[in-house]
Order: C-alpha cells, then sequence, then structure tokens
C-alpha cells in the first residue's frame, strides 16, 4: 500500500492539496495562531504540514512508516518550523498538552471504533484542541480498501467518548450530495477545558 502511495505524486502536489484541504487549513488557522505548536498525526506526505509550516506555525509531522518521515525529511529541509518525527500515534511521545492543536487528515477512517478511542484520548491528551478531517458516510470513494465511512453522528459519539467536546463540524467535497460534502472536518477541544472557544478572524477566511 505505501508503495503506491509513495509512487502517486498527486500527494506531493501542494498547489493540488492546498485547495482540496482549504477548508480544513482555514479552520485550523481560525483557532490556532502563527508562532504556535501544532502536530499532525499519520502526515504521510507532509502536504498540510508543510503549508502550515510555511504560514508561520511550529509544525510537528508524525508518521509511523520510516520511509515517508524520511522521505519528507529529505524533501523539507527548507521550510523553517517542519519537524519530521518517526513516531507511533498511539504513544505519542511528549508531555500532556504539549501542542495548542492536533490534527489529521484522511487517517481516522482506516481505524475501527476501538483504536479510534484510543487515537482521540492520545490527542486529546497531547493538545488542547482536536481537528480531524475524515470521509463521512456519503462517500463512495475507497483509495485503499480499508476506510469505514462513519456517519457525523457517529464520529461525534466517539469523539464525546473519548473525552472530548465537539465545538465545530464542517463538510468539504462532493460526492452523492449536491450541496451537503462527503467529507467532514470536526473540531473538538478537551471535555475538562472549561475556556470558551477561541476563534479569530482570519485573512485566509477571505480567500
Amino acid at each position: 500500500m505505501w508503495e503506491n502511495y509513495l509512487a502517486d505524486t498527486e500527494h506531493f502536489n501542494l498547489y493540488v492539496n492546498a485547495l482540496v484541504y482549504k477548508p480544513v487549513i482555514k479552520l485550523i488557522r481560525r483557532i490556532a495562531r502563527p508562532g504556535d505548536a501544532i502536530l499532525e498525526v499519520g502526515c504521510g506526505s507532509g502536504r498540510t504540514a508543510v503549508m502550515m509550516a510555511d504560514m508561520g506555525y511550529k509544525v510537528t509531522a508524525l508518521d509511523k512508516e520510516k520511509n515517508l518521515i524520511d522521505k519528507l525529511s529529505a524533501i523539507t529541509a527548507w521550510v523553517h518550523g517542519l519537524s519530521p518525527v518517526h513516531a507511533d500515534m498511539f504513544h505519542i511521545p511528549v508531555r500532556d498538552k504539549a501542542f495548542h492543536l492536533v490534527y489529521s487528515c484522511g487517517v481516522m477512517e482506516h481505524f475501527d471504533p476501538p483504536d479510534i478511542l484510543r487515537l482521540l484520548e492520545e490527542q486529546r491528551r497531547v493538545a488542547r484542541y482536536v481537528v480531524v478531517d475524515v470521509p463521512n458516510d456519503r462517500c463512495s470513494n475507497t483509495s485503499y480498501g480499508d476506510e469505514r465511512f462513519y456517519s457525523d453522528e457517529t464520529w461525534k459519539t466517539m469523539m464525546v467518548q473519548a473525552g472530548l467536546s465537539v465545538e465545530k463540524v464542517i463538510n468539504r467535497g462532493l460526492d452523492k450530495g449536491k450541496y451537503v460534502g462527503n467529507c467532514s472536518s470536526f473540531l473538538a477541544k478537551d471535555a475538562g477545558d472549561q475556556k470558551l472557544l477561541e476563534e479569530h478572524i482570519d485573512v485566509y477566511d477571505f480567500y
């Protein structure tokens, strides 16, 4: 599977991914400010991590596949603020709340609910805010054959079970529905955090 992933140059095309993940990037930028420490789990090609680092964030890009991290390190040595890390996202080697925000794009749908809960709990441990972008039950396209297309309500339930408070859900992409996207982006925070959600009007909102 990873050989096919690495061979697909679209995964490393920043222009394409800036368009595909524009709603996710806008969501992250409304919650985290340039200079904040953020973490991407399951970073893959590092396409989103590179863009966020270029925008001024201190980005840790984590993946358990060493060949992906090695390739990312080699091609992004010039990117200031980007730190590729080879590690297991079930056991992130940092202290509690080390990051302002942790995010994932197209990762969590490859796991069953018990593992998703473990991943969400670990992400809640290391960051104040959690952003999860996944295909939802309106999606019909499988890239690797093991995606789970859960509904938004199922994702919300799992997040609550993991100790998170779901603050916002946005849909992107079009598949079966004309007006409702086939991918969902969830913003959540530690349910024990009593502070109100802090959003910022950002120049990227006007793009």
